[in-house]
């Protein structure tokens, strides 16, 4: 499917019609977007009606589709749902980007409850009081949720090329112990995992030796460093954070030999 022109309603914007409009735009950057108060009856090829006219993306009707949970979709969401293979590189960082940007968006939409995305979105619209127009206005907000938008993909491209290295470094491992040739987003490949440590070169100088959490994100280890590093540092180590997740040492080889003795 192609997107060469997209009609989303006219008069007052939300980060719905505004998402509808930044997922055209990234999807073809020449986009036609057009604004109006009634949809057309007939539409020609490559032409996308969202968030008016109770057709495929709108969500206005009786009959408006729902999400497993019961959560009415809202425009932004169903577009979304048949473009995503056009816009991220993986189903995993779609389905990360609907739940942390899109629900929110629609539960907002659905006159559910805010967002702070919603919010910012809104604050596109122009002062009753103001000489810009609300297509003015409604540009400047689609440049904004487009650059996020761009900048979320990037993030999801990155965080694919790290899986990748990450999971060829766990594979050549031990199982407990991950050797990283460079620091890369780990966690979300190494928790599920049975690694316990991870080793990667520090920004700083040296190699950092971290617990994995048991949870993406979590503050709890699957194994903490020893207590007693906190008073007596191991060879060629220079830093233990106080919480346990965290030392650094000098070489590699001494991050190594480190995390080996808590094996045992």
């Amino acid at each position: 499917m192609k997107i060469l022109k997209l009609i989303v309603h006219g008069g007052e914007f939300h980060a719905d019609d505004v998402m509808c409009a930044a997922i055209a735009r990234v999807v073809n950057p020449d986009v036609q977007i057009e604004r109006v108060f009634q949809a057309p009856v007939c539409c020609e090829e490559g032409t996308v009606v969202a968030d008016i006219g109770g057709g495929r993306y709108d969500h206005h009707q009786q009959d408006a589709e729902k999400r497993e949970n019961g959560d009415k979709y809202a425009a932004c969401g169903l577009l979304l749902r048949d473009f995503w293979q056009q816009i991220f590189p993986d189903e995993a960082s779609y389905r990360r980007f609907d739940d942390e940007v899109i629900r929110p968006i629609e539960l907002a939409d659905n006159g559910v409850v805010l967002n702070p995305f919603s919010l910012a979105v809104s604050s596109f619209v122009p002062n009753w009081d103001s000489e810009e127009t609300m297509d003015q206005g409604f540009e400047k907000a689609v440049v904004f949720v487009t650059e996020f938008l761009e900048r979320q993909i990037e993030i999801a491209k990155s965080e694919l090329r790290a899986r990748c290295l990450v999971e060829k470094a766990l594979a050549q491992s031990d199982g407990n112990i991950v050797i990283l040739p460079q620091f890369c987003p780990w966690q979300n490949t190494l928790v599920p995992s049975s690694a316990r440590f991870v080793i990667y070169p520090s920004n700083r100088g040296g190699y950092n030796l971290q617990t994995v959490p048991e949870k993406v994100n979590g503050f709890i280890p699957k194994e903490s460093l020893p207590e007693e590093w906190l008073t007596e540092l191991p060879e060629g180590c220079t830093f233990v954070h106080q919480a346990r997740f965290l030392a650094a040492f000098d070489t590699g080889e001494h991050a190594v030999f480190a995390a080996r003795s808590i094996m045992g």
